[in-house]
Parts: structure tokens; C-alpha cells; sequence
């Protein structure tokens, strides 16, 4: 598979999905951690929604992770075709419905990396607000959009940083997300501070959002069954992103 010699499986070859159902080992491995190290505060925020304190929270997603890591979660994917979100919400609220009380109070072989990221999860949660009326799944996929949006801002980053374009990047951030128009922004300004003509700043702000839309694009086909529920997983997604 080329691109495969560095290590790298191309998303345009390889979903997501695909690579956790991989008979390679490493493989999956991959795509495993991949998808905890984006999608853990998600997964966090909706056992807290759930009622549980911190504690019971932490045991219940360190235990839910290790079912994922055995892969065992997956042998059921089958049955919930579709979207990858879909798929992990219906996991997790299964795990957590059937969560024995006895599960409480044994201790966990919980790492110390994962206890620190469980301690930031839950000072962010804190800081959180939530209405009465969202729901613990409402809050999964918002949270996941939010995710989902910080981790493309950061590729998207990267490469602006990589071709010495920081500055741009960092000028028309709060532009991308306040719709992508200069509306309400003083472009003038923006642009002299940036050493370039207002035309040239509105055409390097059509190119951010082409950017911004395929690295998107490309982050969410590997979260879905087909192609053809890409335009509709991103128009859900933005929908969650823009809730209060």
C-alpha cells in the first residue's frame, strides 16, 4: 500500500473504521489510539452527564477503553453500520447501563498518564456549562464536533506554520470560525498588519476555508460507512459545534 513504508495509511485508503477492523495488530493498534487521544473527553463528558461522580467516571471509562483495546467492542460494529460516533455512543451507553454497583469500589491499574488526563477532563468539565435539557447524548456529539474542529484547526495549523505562514493563520483563526466572511472583522486593518492589500487577504481567506473544508472532509470520511455520508456527518457536526 503506498505510504504504508513510513508507517503512514492514508485516510483516502483506510478509514478509520477500517483500521480498528484490521487483522493487523499494529494496525488497529494504531487507529485505537488515535481515535482515544481525540475522542476521550467526549467519551468522558457523557459518563459524567450520566450521573457519575469523577471516580466512578474514571473506572468506568478506564474500563470501557481496555473493552476497546481488547477490540472486544468491536465485534458487534457490524451491527450498528454507519457512523463511528453513532457506533461509540451506542457502545458506551450500553457499558454504562449494564456497569454493576460491585465495579464501584475495586481498584483500578489505572497509569499515571491516564490518571492525569482524567484530572483534566474533569477541571475541564467543571468549567463546563451545561443547559437542563442536554442530554447526555446531545453532549457527546457536541463535544465530539468540538473535538472533532480543534484537531483539523491543529493540522491545519501545522501546515500553515510548515509553509512560514503563522501569522496568516493566526489572523484569520477567529475569522474561519465566525463563518469564514470578514463581515463585522476590520479587514483593513488585518490586512496592513499583515503586510498585504485587502483583495490579497480576502483571496488567502478563500484558501483557508478551501483547506480548512478538505482537511475536514478528509477527518470525517474516516468516521463514516461510505462517502456518501460525508456532507451529511458534517452538516450534523457544525450544527452540534455551533450549540451554546
Amino acid at each position: 500500500m503506498q505510504g504504508a513504508e513510513n508507517g503512514q495509511f492514508p485516510s483516502t485508503q483506510w478509514t478509520l473504521i477500517s483500521r480498528l477492523h484490521s487483522r493487523d495488530e499494529e494496525v488497529s493498534r494504531r487507529a485505537l489510539d488515535e481515535l482515544c487521544e481525540q475522542y476521550h473527553y467526549p467519551l468522558y463528558c457523557y459518563i459524567r452527564r450520566r450521573g457519575l461522580d469523577h471516580h466512578d467516571a474514571q473506572d468506568v471509562l478506564h474500563d470501557f477503553l481496555a473493552k476497546l483495546i481488547r477490540l472486544e467492542a468491536f465485534k458487534s460494529a457490524d451491527e450498528d453500520k454507519g457512523r463511528l460516533r453513532g457506533f461509540l455512543s451506542t457502545a458506551l451507553s450500553r457499558y454504562v447501563a449494564t456497569w454493576h454497583a460491585s465495579n464501584k469500589h475495586h481498584a483500578k491499574d489505572i497509569s499515571i498518564d491516564e490518571e492525569m488526563d482524567l484530572a483534566a477532563a474533569e477541571q475541564r468539565f467543571q468549567r463546563e456549562r451545561f443547559s437542563d435539557e442536554e442530554t447526555p447524548e446531545r453532549l457527546f456529539e457536541r463535544k465530539w464536533a468540538h473535538e472533532l474542529i480543534r484537531h483539523v484547526l491543529r493540522r491545519l495549523k501545522r501546515d500553515y506554520v510548515s509553509r512560514g505562514k503563522e501569522p496568516l493563520f493566526d489572523a484569520l483563526r477567529p475569522v474561519l470560525l465566525d463563518g469564514g466572511s470578514l463581515r463585522g472583522h476590520d479587514h483593513e486593518t488585518m490586512a496592513a498588519g499583515l503586510g498585504m492589500k485587502p483583495g490579497a487577504l480576502r483571496v488567502a481567506l478563500s484558501r483557508l476555508l478551501d483547506d480548512f473544508r478538505d482537511m475536514l472532509r478528509a477527518e470525517v470520511a474516516q468516521t463514516v460507512e461510505n462517502e456518501e455520508e460525508i456532507d451529511d456527518e458534517i452538516s450534523r457536526l457544525m450544527q452540534a459545534f455551533s450549540r451554546k
